[in-house]
């Protein structure tokens, strides 16, 4: 009984030293308070093999205040160095000269890149008719505003071209680039300039215009 004590009295110590100001160190008196004996050590055994950790709770604009200086401190109290070498294995391994952080983090998929996430057309043949890209069963994705932005700040001028006329609703650029794609296996966005066209969404909204009586130069 006398080491649990102890034991408990270490991690509600630097629970607090870490996180201050909130209800993290009452939380974990709470539990302790809910464990008896075999429960404990079953918890201290999770901790030890990793398969639980010690978590604070540290909600945006409360009084909670987690800052790095803070943390090396702690660290630095508890022997720990977040700077280490790396080993690289591989056929010729080494280790690194310089230290670098070293520290778990939670790691998540993203859901597009989850199997039942994936979406694959079945042909290209179903057309909308008032935007000229493909709908239905041929429609597999879509590209957003952000997502344009993203690849103007990259400098991706002609992902954003092909994206936005070819298969963007320019029947004449589409057309001609399936066209050479079947007979020649492979197409360019310079080669499909020399095309034309117009993307029909703007046709279709310059039509709307004028049945409102606005006139413009869509």
């Amino acid at each position: 009984m006398g080491k649990r004590k102890e034991t408990e009295e270490f991690i509600l110590k630097y629970i607090d030293k870490i996180a201050s100001g909130g209800d993290n160190k009452q939380l974990y008196i709470d539990l302790f308070k809910s464990m008896n004996n075999n429960q404990f050590e079953k918890f201290m055994n999770d901790l030890r093999t990793g398969k639980l950790n010690l978590a604070v709770i540290a909600p945006n604009g409360g009084n909670v205040k987690l800052t790095v200086n803070n943390n090396l401190k702690v660290a630095k109290e508890l022997g720990y160095d977040f700077f280490q070498h790396i080993d690289i294995g591989g056929d010729f391994p080494y280790r690194t000269p310089n230290k670098y952080m070293v520290y778990r983090l939670p790691i998540r998929r993203a859901a597009q890149l989850l199997t039942k996430k994936i979406s694959i057309p079945t042909d290209n043949k179903s057309i909308d008719l008032t935007t000229g890209q493909v709908t239905g069963k041929s429609k597999s994705s879509k590209i957003t505003m952000p997502e344009i932005q993203i690849l103007a700040g990259l400098g991706l001028n002609d992902s954003i071209k092909e994206l936005m006329t070819t298969r963007g609703g320019n029947l004449t650029r589409a057309n001609a680039a399936n066209k050479l794609l079947l007979t020649q296996g492979s197409v360019s966005s310079k080669v499909l300039d020399s095309y034309g066209g117009k993307v029909v969404s703007t046709e279709t909204l310059k039509s709307y215009f004028i049945a409102s009586h606005i006139d413009n130069n869509l």
